[in-house]
């Protein structure tokens, strides 16, 4: 590990219920005209809320966007603050409006450039315990023409406040819960071990994978579970300030590679393969991924056998919250291998950050296996 690093986080307001501050942190920042750019299912909610300051509501946000809907706000309505209230895809358009908007600029002329420093004010609110957009200064969107989502990475997309409100989680029905959630332990496990991980981002990424496990089995089980809603709220809240600073690697990449086949959410896409990543990366930091295995519930006789035991524990949790852990259960097949092997180095920095060497005559092995549910113990 580099002793060198740099940290920074946003400002946090946490609790249950505390959207009832969200007037006071567009007090405090001085907005004046605001734009909500929501969820559908909680445009009404917005709508129906008796705010003091001047705003207007959009809600045509599908997921994973196309970049475009970012011109579509900026052309239509004219505000000096934004508020994001939905899930990660929500939030993401949410930040880059926010750049475009104090810019007046096409949203595609900001790729492949350092962002204009933001005007616009900027309030995040997640309805789903899984992406950590909130805390994080990404944003990602599918272009046209390219085979893979752009990544937007700059500071000028942090937010000004997270307001985190669990309460906010609580109507998410069981698979946007399971999907979210397997998003925000996939983002925990790979901060935790991605070559770009420091001492800060560890500590949060550790905490965040020894909550999930548990509190999102339980939050999938019984969606009125407050307390298992509360867990897993902050439990994406430390996995995404984790990420932000060590970044994800081959899970993500992975992930991205196959979702073409059957375009699953994020989360359920990058976490159906991840026991496999999981069992590849695992003696290239033997000592942090028996960690994780434990925290998965699972422990061997030695500590490569505990390490290696990672990815069934990873398994055991998608079958609880019902996520398929093979490739071939959504489509794919061995037909489908060289393919995804080749779309895995499109993500160039997620490869980069993976603990172990990605060969692709190594990776052509984890793709097969994923496809398979080549996942057996007695490889050990």
């Amino acid at each position: 590990m580099d002793e060198s690093f740099e940290f920074f986080c946003v400002r946090i307001v946490f609790g249950w219920g505390r959207l009832c501050s969200l007037e006071e942190e567009v007090e405090r920042l001085k907005g004046r005209k605001v734009i909500f750019i929501v969820d559908r299912a909680v445009k009404k909610f917005v709508e129906e809320q008796d705010f003091s300051f001047d705003y207007e509501v959009f809600s045509d946000v599908e997921p994973e966007p196309e970049i475009s809907v970012v011109d579509e706000i900026v052309d239509q309505f004219t505000f000096d603050t934004v508020v994001g209230v939905g899930g990660g895809s929500t939030l993401d358009v949410a930040k880059l409006t926010a750049v475009a908007g104090g810019e007046k600029v096409k949203a595609l002329d900001l790729m492949e450039k350092k962002l204009p420093e933001r005007k616009c004010r900027l309030i995040l609110c997640p309805t789903t315990a899984g992406t950590g957009s909130e805390v994080t200064k990404l944003a990602v969107f599918k272009i046209p023409g390219r085979e893979v989502k752009y990544v937007f990475d700059d500071e000028s997309l942090y937010a000004d406040t997270a307001l985190v409100d669990p309460k906010l989680t609580i109507s998410a029905p069981p698979h946007v819960t399971a999907s979210s959630g397997i998003d925000a332990l996939c983002h925990a496990i790979e901060a935790y071990t991605s070559l770009y991980s420091n001492p800060v981002s560890d500590m949060f990424a550790e905490r965040a994978f020894r909550i999930i496990p548990n509190a999102l089995r339980e939050a999938y089980a019984n969606g009125g579970n407050a307390k298992a809603r509360i867990q897993m709220a902050f439990a994406s809240l430390l996995a995404g300030i984790a990420f932000n600073s060590a970044g994800t690697s081959l899970g993500h990449a992975l992930g991205y590679a196959h979702n073409h086949i059957h375009n699953s959410p994020h989360g359920r896409s990058v976490g159906m393969t991840m026991p496999y990543v999981l069992q590849y990366n695992a003696i290239a930091n033997l000592e942090k991924h028996a960690r994780i295995a434990r925290a998965l519930g699972e422990e061997g006789k030695s500590l490569r056998e505990t390490a290696l035991k990672a990815g069934i524990g990873f398994a055991k949790l998608l079958k609880d919250v019902g996520i398929p852990y093979r490739l071939s259960d959504v489509g794919a097949s061995d037909n489908d291998v060289e393919e995804i092997t080749e779309r895995i180095f499109l993500s160039e920095k997620h490869v980069q950050r993976n603990p172990r060497i990605v060969r692709k005559e190594d990776v052509r092995e984890v793709v097969r296996k994923s496809i398979n549910g080549l996942l057996w113990e007695e490889e050990y």
